[in-house]
């Protein structure tokens, strides 16, 4: 709310009180990445603010001038939903991305465990986790391109899907729920590893099933969120 306070700043106490309760109640009914949220709101701010400037202009005292103005925009709670394709479409894309960006990094650190441990003098051929690592396969095989096409959804693809947004918000949300099965299936073979097979480099370990918890549940908020995202799609 730090824009629309300083698109409001100039208006008289009394008007700016009437404009805030509406923009919390506009900012309460956008679900979205915060940025695009504070955008929204300041756009929204700047033109009650000239409404509310208007009506002044002809006379009208500061607060009946915001009331007329919040009159004109209409209920909050219809123009948040509005919004609700663009936020969509930037929550879709947020998570897309974000995915694509850490995965690589996620699984180079599963990898390295798995080279070291695997390297040891005293450990055996992980036979015995091929249906981990064939169930991880399959996971990760779906997941990327759900990933890649919710922020194609977004780009110059969103000219040829007339559910860009919706399409965004379903391939994100769905590669983020990939990610979490994908990180209990490595966590699990982690155990079953360190059961059945030992010899694991417990550091490269550690860090592996750190990473993995980390993004599992940050992978959870953000299926949350998408899933939140297409429930607001008007």
């Amino acid at each position: 709310m730090a824009g629309a306070g300083l698109s409001l700043a100039p208006l008289d106490p009394a008007a700016r009180s009437v404009l805030e309760g509406y923009l919390a109640e506009l900012a309460a009914g956008l679900v979205g990445p915060r940025a695009t949220r504070a955008g929204i709101v300041t756009e929204v701010a700047d033109g009650l603010a000239e409404a509310t400037a208007a009506h002044q202009a002809r006379g009208v005292p500061a607060s009946a001038a915001a009331r007329a103005a919040v009159a004109e925009f209409g209920d909050a709670r219809l123009i948040a939903a509005g919004f609700g394709a663009e936020l969509a479409a930037a929550t879709g894309r947020r998570v897309g991305l974000g995915l694509l960006a850490t995965g690589p990094l996620v699984g180079l650190t599963w990898l390295a465990m798995a080279w070291a441990s695997a390297s040891g003098p005293a450990a055996e051929p992980p036979a015995r986790l091929a249906a981990v690592a064939a169930v991880f396969g399959v996971v990760l095989a779906v997941a990327v391109p759900a990933a890649v096409i919710s922020v194609l959804a977004t780009g110059r693809l969103a000219r040829r899907l007339p559910a860009g947004p919706r399409a965004s918000a379903t391939a994100a949300g769905l590669a983020a729920g990939l990610c979490v099965a994908g990180d209990l299936v490595l966590l699990s073979g982690l155990v079953t590893w360190a059961v059945t097979l030992g010899g694991l480099v417990w550091p490269l370990a550690v860090t592996a099933a750190a990473a993995s918890a980390t993004r599992l549940t940050l992978s959870g908020r953000a299926l949350g969120r998408c899933v939140a995202a297409r429930r607001r799609l008007a």
